[in-house]
């Protein structure tokens, strides 16, 4: 039998009203106090403004001509300027210029440049290398943008009208990873829940990276090693194309990156102009090769060893960075923690490797330029 609790230690009524009230109120003014000194440390300033729809094909473009500054909270003030093509290039898009080599890179967020100072990317570095290198005039057209990979061979005539040389295309496990679908023949009513629960993970993740408290919470959590492999094993994005032997849905994903690749060949057929396909490692396949850690399924060479062979499938010139990073010590310290894109610092060792592939003697176009790889 229960004993009885004397009348002097029975809370009023009101009470249990109040209490929980002062236990949200410290805990909204602890997270408050914590949300502002995480501001501090991590600012966000700015606004992207350059964005916008193409009118034709409804893509992600850039808006010509434009000049807009942002900072991400992890990382510095960034001015992005775009020619009057839309291009992130010093130079305007018109003919070539006589004697000029130009090369045109094509990709994502990542070939953009995101978060990072435009003498700091890697166009902005292999253009300055080539320009050593080089017995002639270079110029990069950078058409990458904020973009799905899938809707790059739309942007190959355009490419083409830029007379290029030779066109890269930068690719990253992101590039290629995508959400799972519902299984074919799935009820409307399930299909509807699923897409409902996605929607509302998704929002949650939006409202968790809004708090800085929890964005600078998390930056620091994943800078240990160990954590960022637990954090990727539990809830990694690219898993499916770094995991070896590869899963199902792995394969699905490099499949349709081939049938992509095979769209941008097809319009290449019969131009001459050569196609280099650049594989970019992640943050944790740079940590991972970096360090000789081992993460169990996952393989941090499988997605440039794949992609390279898929390249080359396609008749297209491979490059897998990868091994590049393998020679920097603790290489996830060149992306930032939360966003994962990689840093300028990342840029460098990108351009570098892109530059001693241009000029190893494959590409005639690049024959009057000279290597520095042994």
């Amino acid at each position: 039998m229960v004993d009885q609790l004397p009348a002097d230690d029975i809370l009023p009524g009101r009470d249990f009203i109040l209490i929980p009230l002062i236990v949200l109120a410290v805990t909204a003014a602890f997270l408050g106090f914590s949300d502002i000194a995480a501001g501090i440390l991590f600012p966000e300033r700015g606004r992207f403004t350059c964005g916008m729809t193409d009118p034709q094909d409804g893509a992600p473009r850039q808006k010509p001509n434009c000049t807009t500054s942002y900072k991400n909270p992890e990382g510095p003030l960034v001015e992005y300027q775009f020619n009057e093509c839309g291009y992130r290039s010093h130079h305007s898009c018109g003919p070539k210029p006589s004697g000029t080599l130009r090369v045109v890179l094509l990709g994502t967020s990542m070939t953009m440049g995101l978060y990072v100072r435009d003498d700091e990317t890697f166009a902005s570095r292999t253009e300055e290398l080539l320009r050593k290198k080089c017995d002639r005039p270079v110029e990069i057209q950078n058409m990458g943008a904020m973009m799905v990979l899938a809707g790059e061979p739309k942007l190959i005539k355009e490419a083409l009208g830029l007379s290029p040389d030779v066109i890269v295309l930068a690719v990253a496990p992101f590039d290629i990873q995508e959400s799972e679908a519902p299984t074919k023949g799935a009820h409307p009513k399930a299909k509807s829940a699923f897409v409902q629960a996605k929607l509302a993970w998704y929002k949650l993740k939006l409202r968790i990276r809004n708090s800085r408290f929890v964005l600078a919470a998390a930056h620091f959590m994943l800078l240990d090693e160990q954590m960022l492999y637990q954090v990727f094993l539990s809830n990694g994005t690219s898993r499916d194309v770094m995991t070896y032997p590869p899963t199902a849905a792995g394969e699905r994903r490099y499949a349709e990156f081939s049938a992509t690749l095979e769209q941008i060949r097809t319009q290449l057929h019969g131009t001459g102009v050569p196609l280099v396909v650049m594989a970019v490692p992640n943050r944790i396949a740079a940590a991972m090769v970096s360090n000789h850690s081992l993460v169990e399924g996952i393989d941090p060479d499988w997605f440039g060893r794949h992609i390279s062979e898929i390249a080359a499938e396609n008749g297209a010139i491979s490059i897998d960075v990868t091994p590049d990073f393998a020679k920097v010590a603790h290489a996830e310290n060149l992306f930032y923690p939360v966003d994962n894109h990689p840093t300028g610092d990342a840029h460098a060792i990108i351009a570098e490797a892109l530059v001693d592939r241009l000029t190893d003697g494959s590409i005639p176009q690049m024959a009057a330029c000279h290597s520095t790889r042994p």
